[in-house]
């Protein structure tokens, strides 16, 4: 399932930027500035939820008990 979701991640992301080369050619520039903004709010929502998951696995790293520990006590 995630090996599709990328597939058809990297596909969207391959349309918009074909899609902004040709409104810039077409002299659509609103059109190309919007999607371009469009794609900075993708990469930024992407950011964050990495980020997120990586705050989780610090987190579950850093107080997860420590089974060695619990044993050599």
């Amino acid at each position: 399932m995630r090996k599709i979701l990328s597939r058809i991640g990297l596909g969207l992301l391959l349309m918009i930027i074909i899609s902004i080369v040709l409104c810039f050619y077409f002299g659509k520039f609103t059109y190309a500035y919007s999607l371009i903004v469009v794609l900075l709010f993708v990469f930024g929502g992407m950011g964050q939820i990495y980020k997120l998951k990586n705050d989780e696995y610090t987190y579950n790293k850093l107080n997860g008990r420590n089974e060695y520990e619990d044993y050599t006590r």
